[in-house]
């Protein structure tokens, strides 16, 4: 019978790296979805097949941790079937940082018609530099794969980074290199390395999410070397709870792990959670201390920029942001209420937040809050 495969699309490079902005709420997000539908397949040599299909996801952040979990499945009429699942937990050096370390692991499953499932764990070690409108990591990993009940090594080496193309965050550049070595799988097949090179346009803005991506491997056969692949996504929001999912491309074999490469189309219906939309003004609810909703002015004096936010009734206020290194800055309360803080600040667009009272990292209700990549939010400032 011939082997059914089905690959989720992504890239786990670019989809593992750190964002800009710091976590500024000290609370738990978490969102996720469901989808269900149909889709095109063909592996090289293989007649295309049709499958019912079926994929979840979860995720849970919080400032200084993270969460998540995948899974797909497929099914055709004859009773053949394959599915994967992936699981994946991260801890982070406090949100307050410029550079940010990061700890990952990482289990998988994978498993389909007529073949021994395979079962493999990572770990993997990055430091993240942050920036107002875009950051970097570079990283390394070590994990095994198991088959047939024989199990190997695997080692990488990543890096990447990635642009933020406006103010908002609607649209964004990301690029990654990955190196990845096993060893031995057979008597007759000996270690396997290769090197990916990867790129990837993403655009969140209303009701629509895009990505759109590609990628060239270099691989140590010459007849495999130069393989290039590409996919594409769209998300179409048509309430807060459900929508549609197109998605189309080619996925490289994952010679490491066993999978076969194949081309797909699909369709399908996403029930679940809708991510926070980038680039939408949220209001702040008023706090015990905030009689005006705390709103965050800047002026010129000389070289410097003058920050004062308006909260006559609080006994403390902090300002951060990636113009202060993340680095909480103290203000000092004037006697008509205001609270001030003296501060090198470029002109361009810049992200912080406020702390009142010891409480939690918020953005002022005068300034546009988009999502960081940590869970939480931070306020755009525009300087002129």
């Amino acid at each position: 019978m011939r082997r059914l495969v089905l690959l989720v699309a992504g890239c786990l490079l670019l989809g593992s790296r750190a964002g800009s902005g710091q976590t500024a709420r000290g609370v738990a997000v978490s969102d996720g979805s469901f989808d269900l539908g149909g889709a095109l397949l063909q592996q090289p040599g293989l007649t295309a097949t049709n499958v019912l299909t079926g994929a979840g996801q979860f995720r849970l952040a919080t400032p200084a941790s993270a969460l998540f979990a995948n899974g797909v499945g497929a099914r055709t009429s004859d009773d053949r079937y394959t599915g994967q699942g992936v699981l994946t937990a991260s801890i982070y050096a406090p949100p307050a940082q410029r550079y940010r370390w990061e700890i990952t692991a990482t289990g998988s499953a994978f498993g389909l018609s007529n073949a021994a499932p395979a079962f493999a764990w990572q770990g993997l070690v990055r430091e993240h530099l942050t920036g107002s409108l875009g950051g970097a990591f570079v990283g390394i990993g070590t994990g095994e794969l198991t088959r047939d009940g024989v199990w190997r090594g695997i080692q990488v080496a990543q890096t990447g980074g990635y642009l933020r193309l406006d103010d908002l965050g609607r649209d964004e550049l990301s690029a990654a290199l990955a190196y990845t070595s096993s060893g031995r799988t057979t008597d007759t097949l000996g270690n396997v390395r290769y090197a990916d090179a990867v790129g990837y346009w993403t655009h969140r803005a209303g009701i629509l999410e895009l990505s759109a991506g590609g990628g060239v491997r270099f691989d140590q056969e010459p007849h495999l070397a130069g393989q290039a692949w590409a996919s594409t996504n769209a998300t179409l929001w048509m309430t807060e709870r459900t929508a549609l999912v197109f998605t189309a491309g080619r996925a490289l074999a994952d010679i490491a792990r066993g999978i076969p490469s194949v081309r797909y189309l699909s369709l399908s219906v996403r029930i679940g959670t809708k991510p926070g939309k980038a680039g939408t003004p949220i209001r702040v609810r008023r706090g015990a201390t905030e009689d005006d909703g705390g709103r965050l002015e800047v002026r010129e004096d000389d070289s410097l920029r003058v920050v004062t936010i308006h909260l006559p009734l609080a006994a403390g206020v902090e300002v951060m942001g990636d113009f202060t290194d993340w680095a909480p800055m103290v203000m000092t309360k004037t006697p008509n209420g205001d609270w001030q803080v003296e501060l090198a600040i470029a002109p361009g667009t810049h992200r912080l937040v406020i702390r009142v009272d010891g409480g939690a990292w918020t953005v002022p209700p005068n300034l546009t809050r988009v999502h960081d990549d940590y869970g939480g939010e931070v306020g755009i400032l525009i300087v002129p």
